[in-house]
């Protein structure tokens, strides 16, 4: 359905003239927070806006003044929650079947977590850059493996040419 039922004004604001805009307003709190939209856009000092926001409530302002772009970040957002969902189902799908419950329940932050310090090694030579993957720990390889991923070597050695001896 329509993101936005108002009409869309292209071109300068002219002193005087009011423009509206449409502001989605990236939250994890439930839609019936009607009134989330109408705290956040009252005239404020910066402190008492974070004060109102903080705790489990997390709130990021995004201003965007075309439908069409607010359908197209709607997209993304979609997009990157099915990833999120789908890795956490792929990893406790391919669990063994004695697996114990704290690995049936693993989320995909701590699937995320366990790669934080992992590195790509970007060296520049002579005949231009040479990307190096780092060695995976133990771990990491079997998270990618029940995640059905190729490990950043295998990926790298498809994607880039050779380089030259």
């Amino acid at each position: 359905g329509p993101v936005h039922d108002g009409p869309v004004h292209d071109g300068p604001v002219h002193p005087g003239q009011r423009r509206h805009a449409v502001h989605p307003l990236q939250t994890t709190c439930s839609p019936a927070s009607n009134n989330l939209f109408t705290r956040f856009k009252q005239p404020a000092d910066s402190e008492q806006v974070n004060s109102q926001f903080q705790g489990p409530l997390a709130v990021r302002p995004v201003f965007l003044h075309s439908p069409r772009r607010i359908e197209s970040l709607m997209f993304l957002l979609v997009i990157a929650l099915m990833t999120h969902d789908l890795i956490q189902r792929t990893h406790r799908q391919n669990l063994p079947a004695d697996a114990p419950d704290k690995a049936r329940r693993t989320t995909t932050l701590t699937l995320l977590a366990a790669f934080k310090n992992y590195t790509i090694l970007i060296q520049r030579t002579r005949h231009g850059r040479t990307i190096s993957p780092t060695r995976l720990n133990p771990r990491q390889q079997e998270i990618l493996r029940r995640l059905e991923l190729p490990t950043p070597a295998q990926l790298l050695s498809r994607l880039l040419p050779r380089p030259p001896d």
